[in-house]
């Protein structure tokens, strides 16, 4: 028997995984930023210290830093952004929908199925024509004089 589960329970799991988004979490963006920001200490210290210097002004170092912080953020953005913006056109190439792309689901048409049970020969008035001979030929000229009845209904 668990034999039989081992596999059932792969195949969900890659269901599950398959069906993560790639649009970035929280957790992804707050990581992305403390690596962002670890890239660029030198210029954070850089900012500290001339401010501890008094090199820069308190107003000049609010500007800095709001500026160097800006940078920092849009780069996580960026790289994130981006990332999801592939992952999404590569679903498409696959023919993957995606929320931007999803599946159509346009029903045929009346008669566009070979086959099918909704024949367009009875929307265009072929199958009646069709219909109407098969059913003059079998029944011969008086086919729709005969009504119910019986055989010892007189003739």
């Amino acid at each position: 028997m668990a034999m039989y589960l081992r596999p059932l329970l792969f195949l969900s799991l890659i269901a599950l995984v398959s069906c993560e988004s790639s649009a970035p979490t929280v957790e992804q963006m707050d990581a992305l930023q403390t690596k962002i920001r670890a890239e660029h200490r030198e210029e954070y210290a850089a900012l500290e210290q001339q401010r501890s210097s008094v090199q820069m002004s308190a107003e000049q170092y609010v500007i800095e830093r709001t500026s160097l912080d800006k940078r920092v953020q849009n780069k996580v953005d960026t790289m994130l952004w981006n990332r999801h913006a592939l992952v999404q056109s590569e679903m498409r190439a696959n023919g993957i929908p995606t929320p931007d792309a999803p599946v159509s689901l346009e029903a045929p048409g009346v008669g566009q199925s070979q086959g099918s049970l909704y024949s367009s020969s009875r929307m265009n008035g072929l199958g009646n024509q069709i219909q109407g001979g098969f059913m003059r030929d079998m029944g011969g000229s008086n086919f729709n004089q005969n009504r119910a009845g019986s055989v010892y209904d007189n003739q």
